[in-house]
């Protein structure tokens, strides 16, 4: 099976090309580290694709490339040299599970991150020339996103709801729950609770409050009790919260300015 060109774009090809462009590695290196690409890419088919259909074979090439391609660069640090020396020395193999390891890694974020990722996300096709370390980058960094994300819902779910209930992690479904209970936060120090849990009585207090109040008036406490919450928060939470539009509060503001009864029903406690 002929996995792609030399001339092609993967940083694994481009150093397998340079060595034997400048006789660093023999024409019998190269053929053998082909065939063992192909093996590879045989090994990851049969065991998570299928060896049946020709485009689940090219796809498991593609992640063979994106995995050699990873663990290679982070030995290398994108240094050319260094990385035809590890080729000739630890071979692809050895790329191969660096590259691997850095994808079961992702365990340490969540196991269930983890399963949601597929091996697809790091294939890369015989002309593709992203930065692989980048697809990697970007993966953690979603991971660890939602992993905040869900824990600052249980912090949060802790101090303004009655029933603390894990739900899905999906990413949309918990930033509306999380929304949901931030708007009890604010709105429990609207009306001066000490409360925590929002219920019918305070509900109606804060009803009461918005419609017999100035909205500039309210626009500026409702201001200052931002304020007041996000500097209790540790900074870390008070950074994600504010990335994560999550203080904007636009709809809670829109009903503040707009002062209609029936606009209320809307807002979500």
């Amino acid at each position: 099976m002929k996995i792609a060109e030399l001339r092609n774009k993967p940083f694994i090809l481009l150093v397998l090309k340079d060595g034997l462009a400048d006789g660093y590695f023999s024409e019998e290196f190269v053929h053998k580290t082909k065939q063992q690409l192909s093996d590879m890419s045989l090994r990851i088919a049969s065991d998570n694709l299928s060896i049946i259909y020709a485009d689940h074979i090219k796809k498991a090439c593609e992640i063979v490339l994106g995995f050699i391609s990873l663990g290679l660069l982070s030995h290398c640090d994108n240094n050319t040299e260094k990385a035809k020396d590890i080729i000739k020395t630890q071979g692809i193999v050895y790329c191969f599970r660096a590259g691997w390891a850095k994808y079961a890694g992702l365990k340490e974020i969540s196991a269930d991150y983890f399963k949601q990722i597929k091996l697809s996300s790091y294939a890369l096709a015989a002309n593709d020339i992203s930065d692989i370390t980048i697809v990697h980058a970007d993966i953690v960094k979603q991971g660890q996103d939602s992993l905040k994300l869900l824990n600052l819902y249980r912090s949060i779910s802790a101090q303004y709801s009655a029933n603390v209930v894990i739900p899905e992690t999906d990413e949309d479904y918990l930033k509306f729950e999380l929304q949901k209970l931030l708007n009890s936060a604010v709105a429990l120090m609207l009306i001066d609770s000490q409360q925590k849990i929002f219920n019918h009585e305070r509900y109606t207090q804060l009803i009461t409050y918005l419609t017999t109040t100035d909205s500039k008036l309210v626009l500026e406490k409702f201001a200052c009790c931002v304020s007041d919450f996000s500097e209790k928060q540790p900074v870390t939470t008070k950074t994600f919260l504010q990335e994560s539009s999550l203080l904007d509060f636009n709809e809670f503001k829109t009903i503040i300015t707009t002062q209609k009864n029936w606009l209320f029903l809307s807002l979500r406690f």
